[in-house]
């Protein structure tokens, strides 16, 4: 039996699936400096690759670009693995750059929930 479950729809930067294959580009903002996002696995068969990147160009933030656009911010992000639904909270102050992403390349299918981690 499960319990009835009631979802706040705020902060959504992306919800739904991410195919096998599949590379995904995800908003993130940066405010003041800083930016922040709770990355939701829904399931125990997800598996990804997930990079921040940063730009300080303005670029189409969700279409992949020239490499000299985004940087990769070594910013460790531990993604779903295919062992088990779960999340990660990410966490960075003192950004200079005006843009910020995540790529996320599916391994297997995936279905995410990617919620704001800096609302005003």
């Amino acid at each position: 039996m499960s319990a009835n479950r009631s979802y706040d729809e705020t902060g959504i930067l992306y919800k739904g699936p991410v195919a096998n294959g599949e590379t995904l580009y995800v908003n993130v903002p940066v405010r003041d400096g800083a930016l922040g996002a709770q990355i939701g696995w829904l399931d125990a068969t997800s598996s990804a690759t997930i990079t921040l990147e940063l730009s300080s160009f303005k670029v189409a933030v969700t279409s992949a670009g020239a490499a000299w656009e985004w940087k990769d911010s070594a910013v460790s992000i531990t993604g779903p693995a295919a062992s088990a639904a779960g999340s990660f909270l990410l966490n960075v102050e003192n950004v200079r750059q005006e843009l910020a992403r995540l790529k996320i390349v599916g391994a297997a299918a995936c279905l995410f929930d990617i919620r704001d981690g800096t609302l005003p």
